[in-house]
């Protein structure tokens, strides 16, 4: 279906050759060639000094590339980082409809200050923009300009064409290359692209990976800003970044293992340097800082939201962190192996035990129950199915299992007021699963919707944490891949391969892809689909058929 542009645009080029020269001059970042070396170049043409303020600095660096948050129809946030920087100033800022910069649209100075680590997360709205419409952006100084990224204004709200959605999880820099990313960056025709936790890793976590995390555990606050300089100095990232607009919640990581509200969890041995309130300000401080997120005037560190895509499209982002209570339920004592834990835990099903918290609990209940969108895809970070071994044991508690209580409740709520078409997109847990939420997490309760977990983008699958604990990748695979015999509202298990999960909307029907590199031990390894399910609207059964 053909898709409105705005001004200067043409009318009646469809999208997907709107797409096409994005992917070519963003996705080019990713694989090398003569345009990533044109959207790479520092060179400007003498019009950008016309007009410029007194403090337009003169010399920078853009070591983090360049992304785009959630369009709207008249514009999106864009962002950057800048290094080298002796003081503040303004950068300049350029949209074009052209990647070469030939139809600039919007040109404008954006301040640079050290109070934000000299990021920029600049709102673009301009009257000469409209819905649907493929456009450029690249920052530059009087003499350097960053690479350029692309971006769409937001799909028309009574758009029916197609939607498609890339959510990943759990990036862990030292246990593997952004091999994932790369392949991510070369999807053609998405809407937009959702980190669903994990984006960074507080600690350096995984051993034996191909690369380093040099850092320390971070608590302070530029020990957070580190992070985020160190992950997003990979070139595979910034291709992904460049290539495809740009939403994203937390998980725990993003400021210390299994934290919930402001209760500490798992300190993996090292020892607190700070209070934990205070810890818990510099990862969400850090977080906004760098990546390309609007922030609620009111409710500076909220992060659920609705983002509507066109007639038949709504995603819900949630928040398992913020304001859980009752914090995790105490396995102390209970064996593990790795995440795996190998008994019961107590409290796991205590009635008030909350990830979501009663507000927004009900926004999501409210808001999934009211969505006029055919479909409602929910970003949870933690895996809503109940994994259960042969004696009926959760065998990893730290996912929705830990708080069976509120997911039931809401489970009932939702099947109770006849919801239809919803699908959840879960990460954390490393592996990929896909099956049938019901209103116990189990095959015995009434079906609300598919759930599609993807593995990691770079962090150590479940095969590999038991390798790590002497459990051969061979044997601990075949025990995992043997759990829907003991769970059969699962219909898919991949415990061995990393990458992301693409979901394509139509009217009619809910497509998800799992994408995996061949490896995440080379940097430039090839990326297949390992399995391909379909969702027809009015029934929550999923079909694989690849």
């Amino acid at each position: 279906m053909a898709r409105t542009v705005g001004p200067g645009g043409d009318r009646r080029r469809s999208r997907r050759e709107l797409l096409a020269q994005g992917a070519i001059a963003a996705g080019a970042l990713a694989i090398g060639g003569p345009v990533a070396a044109a959207t790479n170049s520092r060179t400007r043409g003498p019009g950008i000094v016309a007009g410029a303020p007194r403090d337009l600095i003169s010399h920078a660096t853009f070591p983090a590339g360049v992304s785009a948050g959630l369009p709207q129809h008249d514009g999106a946030p864009l962002w950057t980082r800048l290094e080298g920087v002796e003081r503040p100033g303004h950068i300049w800022l350029e949209v074009a409809r052209s990647p070469d910069f030939r139809q600039v649209v919007d040109r404008r100075a954006v301040p640079v200050t050290a109070d934000t680590d000299f990021t920029v997360n600049h709102v673009v709205d301009s009257s000469q923009l409209g819905p649907g419409e493929e456009l450029y952006y690249r920052f530059a100084t009087r003499h350097e300009s960053s690479p350029v990224g692309r971006f769409r204004t937001s799909i028309p709200a009574d758009s029916s064409e197609p939607v498609r959605v890339a959510f990943f999880s759990c990036q862990a820099y030292q246990s593997g290359y952004y091999t994932a990313h790369r392949g991510l960056a070369q999807e053609k025709d998405l809407d937009l692209v959702c980190a669903i936790g994990d984006y960074i890793y507080e600690q350096a976590g995984d051993k034996g990976g191909p690369r380093v995390d040099p850092l320390p555990n971070a608590q302070l606050l530029s020990e957070y800003r580190n992070k985020y300089h160190l992950y997003q100095a990979d070139a595979s990232l910034q291709a992904m970044h460049a290539a495809h607009p740009f939403a994203a919640i937390w998980d725990d990581h993003e400021v210390m293992s299994s934290y919930y509200n402001e209760t500490p969890g798992d300190w993996q041995g090292a020892k607190p340097r700070i209070p934990f309130p205070q810890r818990r300000r510099n990862g969400y401080r850090a977080f906004f800082e760098h990546l390309p997120l609007i922030r609620f005037p009111h409710e500076p560190d909220r992060i659920f939201r609705r983002i509507r895509l066109g007639r038949h499209t709504e995603i819900f982002l949630t928040d398992l962190h913020q304001y859980a209570l009752d914090s995790s339920p105490d396995c102390s004592g209970t064996p593990s192996i790795g995440p795996i834990l190998l008994g019961p835990c107590p409290n796991a099903t205590a009635p008030g035990r909350a990830l979501l918290g009663p507000r927004q609990r009900s926004w999501l209940e409210q808001g999934l129950a009211g969505s006029t969108a055919t479909w409602k895809l929910w970003g949870s970070s933690m895996m809503l199915m109940a994994l259960d071994s042969a004696n009926h044991w959760t065998l990893d508690i730290g996912e929705w299992s830990g708080w069976e209580w509120e997911r039931n409740v809401l489970a009932a709520y939702l099947h109770k007021h006849g919801v239809q078409n919803i699908a959840a997109f879960s990460g954390d847990i490393h592996t990929y699963f896909a099956g049938t939420w019901t209103t116990t997490g189990r095959s015995d309760g009434a079906p609300v919707g598919p759930e599609f977990v993807s593995g990691s983008i770079s962090s150590y699958t479940i095969a590999e944490n038991f390798q790590q604990n002497g459990v051969p990748e061979a044997a601990a695979a075949l025990l995992v891949e043997r759990l829907p015999a003991n769970n059969p509202h699962l219909a898919y298990v991949n415990s061995t391969r990393h990458g992301y999960a693409v979901a394509t909307v139509t009217p009619q029907e809910l497509r998800v892809d799992f994408r995996s590199p061949t490896t995440t031990r080379q940097p430039s390894a090839p990326v297949e689909t390992l399995a391909s399910f379909t969702v027809e609207a009015g029934d929550p059964k999923l079909k694989q058929v690849h």
